[in-house]
């Protein structure tokens, strides 16, 4: 908990706010929050929402859900997180620490001979992907035309274009897949 307290004592801090201005603002005494802000008392979940709300910030932030991309954004090759198999004979795996603020998700994904990757994510989605062949080679369908690619190339596309990646080769495939939600510029 006295992490908690140290991240409403900074993010008060660097928004310049007083602790009887936060107090007040959230209906605890200044006494109460210096506790909680020293680690020696616990707050509520109503509490910390409060001054989650107060602070213009997120619950998540102040009890430390993006703590571990900050002290460590490294994931070795033995750390990448399985995410899904599918019957098919692909394996999807995410590259990066979780976190609510990301703006791509980072796959690497293995196709055994004749693997596809169907079912091995929700296809509704209107996001802009990467694929890049690490090796091996593979066809990628988009709408109603099938692209292959080989060792070392890429392709990029939108979503709702998207059908499937086929390993039709006799060795297994390694593909970087990288998806970031699409923008719209007004």
């Amino acid at each position: 908990m006295d992490k908690i307290g140290e991240r409403i004592r900074k993010r008060r801090e660097y928004l310049e706010i007083s602790m009887n201005t936060l107090s007040s603002g959230i209906g605890i005494t200044s006494s109460m929050l210096s506790q909680i802000e020293n680690g020696k008392a616990s707050p509520s979940l109503h509490t910390i929402k409060n001054i989650a709300d107060y602070l213009n910030t997120s619950v998540g932030a102040l009890i430390g859900e993006n703590d571990t991309i900050a002290q460590n954004p490294v994931i070795t090759w033995n750390e990448k997180k399985f995410v899904k198999k599918n019957d098919n004979g692909a394996t999807l795996y995410l590259l990066t620490h979780y976190s609510p603020i990301q703006m791509m998700e980072v796959y690497m994904v293995e196709l055994s001979p004749g693997a596809n990757s169907n079912d091995l994510l929700d296809r509704k989605r209107n996001d802009q992907e990467y694929c890049f062949v690490i090796e091996g080679k593979v066809n990628v369908t988009l709408s109603d035309f099938t692209y292959e690619i080989e060792s070392k190339s890429s392709i990029y596309f939108s979503s709702h274009n998207f059908r499937q990646f086929q390993n039709n080769s006799t060795e297994n495939t390694l593909l970087l897949w990288i998806i970031s939600p699409f923008k719209t510029h007004s």
